[in-house]
């Protein structure tokens, strides 16, 4: 009988040895590692969560896969470079890492096209963020762990399911989880999106403030059809940059006239300076390649005609390099 346990007691301390050593995989180890199936459908989440669902269906995150301009990015641009450049062969599965987690993880490369309906078109959906169970090292290039199951983390202790455990997880909370997919390096060691360390160098992180506080703030609602009407549910809009509503007043401008009284007809300079309100990151943040601030100056003379007045900007190094480039484009067909 004492040999028996023993035996036991070994075969569920090698099991659990081996599913930790499998939640301890992340980034490109995660390739190909798992299934579609691992992954609950989020439309399965909508059953219960309607709300929580709703607001997901009209974030990015639903769309990151399936917005044109990634669609655009990715067969158009990173799929045909990294099959002619071997240095940058690896961003053909590794943009799925970020952008159609459960692809990447099925070993689903290239994904089909977004036409095709397949379940990468559920980008980043509720069962990636609620299964992360960490990061295996620095926070970038989808460098979180992950472990499927009937296990869902979040920022609730004690809360009971009649379809899955809930657990809470501190992780899920911290703007490292955020960086695992805000932070990108390039091949070549360029941050080409640096978001979460921008934060972690701004006056926000030190105050405690959270990625989560601003784009997940707390508000009223019912994060499931059983449950109670909270005041301090986390909202899943992720409103950011494409939303009106995040921009508006996210850059304060000072202008600074050469002269106080002008003749008509004679020039005046205007000078005009941006800074960065509010923003917990850098304004315009994401992809260095594709961030463009730019001034428009319009003027109305009294009889209500509209001019469009010349912006002379300054500019600045490497400018070259960016989308807006008139000079060198930064997408190049090869």
């Amino acid at each position: 009988m004492k040999t028996l346990a023993l035996i036991v007691a070994l075969t569920v301390a090698a099991a659990g040895l081996l599913a930790a050593q499998q939640e301890q995989k992340s980034g490109d180890d995660l390739l190909g590692t798992g299934s579609y199936d691992d992954f609950e459908n989020p439309r399965s989440c909508g059953t219960c969560h309607v709300d929580i669902y709703q607001q997901w269906t009209q974030a990015m995150m639903s769309q990151s896969y399936t917005h044109h301009w990634d669609e655009i990015e990715y067969f158009k641009l990173a799929v045909p470079h990294a099959e002619k450049d071997p240095k940058v062969a690896g961003v053909k599965a590794g943009c799925n890492g970020c952008h159609a987690p459960n692809a990447f993880i099925a070993g689903d490369v290239p994904p089909p096209h977004v036409a095709e309906k397949s379940r990468a078109n559920e980008g980043v959906s509720c069962d990636i963020c609620h299964t992360i169970t960490g990061t295996n090292g620095e926070p970038f290039n989808f460098s979180f762990t992950i472990s499927p199951g009937r296990t869902k983390y979040g920022n609730r202790d004690g809360v009971e399911s009649p379809h899955h455990i809930t657990k809470y997880h501190e992780f899920t909370q911290t703007p490292e989880m955020c960086g695992t997919c805000h932070n990108e390096q390039s091949p070549y060691g360029v941050w080409v999106k640096s978001t979460h360390l921008e934060y972690s160098e701004g006056p926000y992180a030190k105050e405690g403030v959270r990625c989560q506080d601003c784009h997940m703030p707390a508000g009223e609602g019912r994060n499931a059809t059983l449950a109670d009407v909270r005041d301090d549910m986390r909202h899943h809009l992720f409103h950011g940059a494409h939303a009106p509503s995040k921009l508006r007043g996210s850059v304060e401008l000072r202008v600074h006239p050469d002269t106080r009284e002008a003749e008509p007809g004679e020039p005046v300079t205007l000078q005009v300076q941006a800074f960065n309100h509010k923003a917990g990151h850098k304004i315009p943040s994401g992809s260095a390649e594709e961030r463009q601030l730019w001034l428009t100056v319009r003027a109305f003379d009294a009889d209500g005609r509209e001019y469009h007045l010349p912006v002379d900007k300054k500019g600045f190094e490497g400018e070259e390099y960016t989308i807006s480039s008139k000079t060198a484009l930064a997408y190049q067909d090869i």
